[in-house]
């Protein structure tokens, strides 16, 4: 596992190209990406993706959140944006607000497999306003699936050490920040839905984003 600190990334900000070449490669990055460290993979390639999931050690599905550079990377992840979807974007992105759209038809078949196992599954879309993955994806260029930095059902993704002791060896390159804090998660968001559109509140209250809707 290559190490990248916070302190490099600022004095080489080039590296942050390396960084996405990793992931282009088909490979596993490590980034803090809010409020815990996230493993993200290129979410088009079938191989990432399906390492990502045996990384985490799950048997069928991994978390389906996405990350995207900006709103024009959207047509790769969904075929239709809900118009009280694209108000709430107006709103709160780059942000933590996690949107579940419909994903995308022209998705590769195993990575849909995986993200959309049931007929009417969500992919959790957000524009972070992380420094470092908001710089990461937009390097990167297009979505990343992206998972909390722990093993199924296990904490610890807030700390360096126990992200390496768990994936020294499937993740290829990790962004060391230190040890995060405990902050509030993003909030989750169906606008879709009719009677339940909070799926999670967060960092974004929930009537702020009702309110929108």
């Amino acid at each position: 596992m290559r190490t990248l600190t916070i302190q490099e990334l600022e004095d080489t900000p080039a590296l942050y190209d390396e960084i996405a070449e990793v992931l282009k490669d088909g490979g596993l990055v490590c980034f803090p990406s809010g409020r815990q460290y996230g493993i993200a993979a290129a979410l088009l390639s079938e191989e990432a993706v399906i390492k990502l999931v045996q990384a985490k050690r799950r048997s069928k599905r991994a978390p389906s959140l996405v990350l995207i550079p900006d709103r024009g990377a959207l047509g790769e992840v969904t075929d239709a944006v809900p118009e009280s979807a694209a108000n709430l974007m107006d709103h709160f992105w780059p942000g933590p607000l996690t949107i579940l759209l419909k994903p995308s038809g022209d998705l590769p078949r195993k990575v849909r497999k995986t993200v959309a196992a049931k007929k009417g599954d969500r992919l959790g879309v957000r524009i972070s306003d992380s420094p470092v993955a908001s710089r990461i994806v937009a390097a990167f260029g297009g979505p990343l699936l992206i998972t909390s930095a722990n093993l199924s059902k296990k904490v610890g993704s807030l700390s360096v050490a126990q992200i390496r002791k768990n994936f020294s060896r499937s993740v290829d390159l990790i962004v060391d920040a230190g040890d995060l804090p405990a902050d509030p998660p993003s909030t989750i968001v169906d606008p879709e839905s009719a009677d339940t559109p909070i799926r999670r509140e967060g960092s974004i209250p929930a009537e702020r984003v009702v309110g929108l809707l």
